[in-house]
């Protein structure tokens, strides 16, 4: 959704305007930035580090953790990612919308506040704007009549969930895009609509996007004055990514960094505006954040020890649920899994960052039914897994505390409490006896950030045979740290700060049991006569129950107590439940019969087995995602089969089913050759396909690679995919080895 390529050359020396507040006392809120003296020692810029805290309005954003973007626009009936600007507003005709099935959706899911792409580059308006034709009031949808950016505030405003608004300023149709003062003044206009008209803005959502307009120039933004818009309209607005509040963690993979700065550098000027501005009202202070804020390292002390400046500025992570941003049908069976939403989740909000996922709305106007049963289930296993705190009872000690802040209020399940080290302790110790013996696997630590990010390392350790052992550690904690380190059974449990910006604080902490899973070995797999399985679940208080039909299991299922001997081709489905009835994700293994032999010239990687070589001749296709099971990699090789059909056989056509993802730097290979042999020694070629190279991120692509030639006999062939090679420049992953994903190859 983030272009980079189209990110406004000036961008980076915008200036941004920027709001803070001056602290008041009885919420012990701090400054949001701060000045650093030429002289400063390192000790000195880490104390002022350790003191610069959220806004009001940054610190209400944190709390939310989890966001939703609804992408629905023409886009979304012309089956693009992207509009031209030309598109006939005809084509914008939802048959069922329903908005409040969207925000119910997101608020049963535990998202807080949901963000309606408003407008979108091709410059469609999802409001009647009185600025431009280019809306719904041309279009079939209710007659002209329909407001959709009305309907979903309204029903925002009925469920008591939040309502933001992302607006693009790149505009693919107006035609005064590219003169700067004329275009500025237009989207300044349609910005004070949407801010005027539907009730209370949480948060205003602008990208980088910004290309050239009819006149061949690049529009200049003038991002000061949208932010004063903001500020006027709707001074409790969070503005994001390209805005002073918030920013872009770098990727839009659903991952950040396991160490994760809220307070980053920032430029001189930008500090002495805030200080000037911001810090005295709410409004229209400044600020330039320095650098390249998708560096791995933002807010370390070798980082900041070169800073003229400091900034509050936490971290949102994006994500679509779909390989997409708009809905594409052909995406239906890709929608992130449950498993994989909760991954995400413990690796954006489990990392300090806020997490925004994009949901978005098909056709008929209405979120589709695979995304709300993922959506749902992601949201039982979070509340499973965070039902029970085996600290609570706890009895707990510190080596140091301050003042009142003593260590019980970290464990008190209140956010607004917290323990606080010693003024003069930079380390700490806390220890804990639990109400108990318990089993656990989850960490959740959390900050009392309202007066800084300070934690810099730590580590977790329990009473095991006698003795401390590590059972997991990190490195910044901020709003909140979640880790799942292996299952451990005890009654004692220490954490050790090792190392603070000033003393640290804890306004939460908590151990937490992760769903009880099961695997199966093994995973997925090919044969030729038959095959042994074995199922297992690290949950001691836990039993597998499979299926071998393809349905999905239950406590009602079969119980597994020994292997399982197949002799034929099986769906095995299997899952963990515990006795207290919480039960894991289902895992699914295809164990299939093949009648060829096959030999590999090049080892697949061991990720991406595909069910061992037989799986690229068992007669069942991968899909669209390599996580599947059934694709076979290689990276940065090519795949050379031979296959074995046993006897001679007629044929005059040969099948390769090949993936390309190229964001997750998956290509097809550049070419595909086909050879036959009677005796395997001595090879014909009997032809081969070019296949043109990818020139832009898309979603994954499956397709067949079919190789025709007059009928010949043959009892072996080889297969050979040549892959990519190197990554082109295009690409993030610039000069690295590409994957070449392979799957069924059939005979006919």
């Amino acid at each position: 959704m983030i272009n980079r390529k189209l990110f406004c050359l000036g961008l980076i020396g915008l200036v941004f305007s920027f709001s803070g507040c001056k602290t008041p006392v009885k919420t012990n809120l701090g400054h949001n930035s701060t000045l650093i003296p030429a002289a400063a020692s390192e000790e000195q810029i880490v104390k002022l580090a350790a003191n610069v805290a959220p806004s009001p309005r940054q610190l209400s954003w944190q709390e939310m953790e989890f966001t939703a973007f609804f992408h629905f626009t023409v886009n979304t009936f012309t089956d693009r990612e992207w509009g031209e600007g030309t598109e006939n507003e005809s084509v914008f005709n939802p048959t069922n919308l329903d908005a409040r099935q969207w925000v119910k959706t997101a608020k049963d899911a535990g998202i807080k506040l949901v963000i309606l792409t408003c407008k979108h580059h091709d410059g469609f308006c999802l409001w009647p704007s009185k600025f431009t034709e280019h809306s719904v009031k041309n279009s079939p949808y209710k007659n002209g009549k329909g407001d959709v950016v009305k309907e979903v505030a309204e029903a925002c405003k009925e469920l008591g969930m939040k309502f933001g608004v992302y607006v693009s300023p790149w505009d693919r149709h107006d035609k005064s895009y590219g003169d700067s003062p004329a275009y500025n003044l237009h989207f300044e206009n349609q910005l004070t609509e949407l801010l005027s008209n539907y009730g209370d803005i949480a948060e205003v959502w602008f990208d980088g996007a910004c290309g050239e307009g009819a006149n061949g120039k690049k529009q200049v933004y003038d991002w000061k004055s949208y932010y004063s818009i903001i500020r006027k309209l709707q001074p409790n607005a969070v503005i994001a990514v390209m805005g002073p509040d918030i920013r872009w963690v770098g990727t839009e993979s659903g991952y950040g960094r396991e160490t994760e700065w809220s307070v980053v550098p920032a430029s001189a000027q930008s500090v002495e505006d805030i200080s000037a501005n911001s810090q005295q009202k709410a409004g229209d202070g400044a600020f330039v954040p320095a650098g390249d804020m998708q560096v791995p390292d933002l807010g370390s002390r070798s980082v900041i020890s070169t800073a003229k400046g400091l900034v509050w500025y936490p971290s949102e992570v994006d994500v679509s649920i779909r390989p997409g941003w708009f809905y594409h049908a052909t995406e239906d069976l890709q929608v992130k899994s449950p498993e994989t939403l909760l991954d995400i989740y413990f690796s954006s909000v489990g990392r300090n960052s806020l997490l925004l996922l994009n949901i978005p709305p098909d056709r008929r106007g209405l979120l589709h039914e695979n995304d709300v049963r993922n959506l749902t289930l992601f949201r039982k296993a979070v509340d499973d897994i965070f039902a029970t705190n085996y600290l609570s009872g706890a009895k707990i000690s510190s080596d140091s505390q301050l003042g009142k802040q003593k260590a019980e209020l970290c464990i008190d399940n209140e956010i607004k409490t917290w323990w606080a080290a010693a003024a003069d302790k930079s380390t700490a110790t806390l220890d804990l006896q639990l109400a108990g013996t318990k089993t656990f696997n989850v960490l959740m630590l959390q900050e009392n950030i309202q007066i800084g990010q300070r934690i810099e390392q730590f580590v977790l350790e329990g009473w095991i045979n006698g003795t401390w052992q590590k059972l997991t550690e990190g490195t910044t904690v901020g709003y909140k740290r979640l880790i799942r380190f292996n299952t451990v059974t005890t009654d004692k449990v220490r954490l050790r700060i090792l190392k603070s910006r000033l003393n640290p604080t804890l306004s939460s902490f908590g151990l937490y049991l992760n769903l009880p899973e099961v695997k199966i070995t093994p995973q997925t797999a090919a044969f030729t006569d038959k095959i042994e399985v074995s199922m297992a679940t690290n949950d001691p208080n836990a039993s597998v129950y499979y299926t071998l039909d393809g349905s999905e299991p239950d406590s009602k299922s079969l119980l597994y107590s020994n292997p399982i001997t197949l002799e034929k081709q099986t769906n095995v489905k299997a899952v963990a439940i515990r006795k207290d009835g919480v039960q894991g994700f289902v895992r699914s293994s295809i164990f299939s019969k093949s009648k060829y032999g096959i030999s590999l010239k090049n080892a697949p990687d061991p990720k991406y087995m595909g069910g061992g070589p037989l799986g690229l001749v068992d007669g069942i296709k991968g899909g669209f995602s390599c996580a599947d099971g059934r694709w076979t990699g290689f990276n940065g090789t090519d795949m050379e089969a031979i296959i074995d059909l046993k006897e001679n056989v007629s044929m005059k056509n040969i099948s390769v089913g090949l993936l390309q993802d190229t964001k997750s730097w998956i290509f097809f290979p550049s070419k595909v050759e086909v050879f036959l042999s009677y005796d395997g020694i001595t090879y014909t070629s009997v032809g081969f396909e070019d296949i043109a190279a990818a020139s832009e991120n898309k979603s994954a692509e499956r397709k067949d690679v079919n190789i025709t030639f007059c009928a010949r006999e043959a009892r072996f062939v080889k297969v050979v995919a040549h892959n990519f090679g190197r990554i082109p420049q295009w690409h993030d992953g610039r000069g690295e080895p590409a994957w070449l994903m392979a799957d069924e190859i059939t005979f006919e």
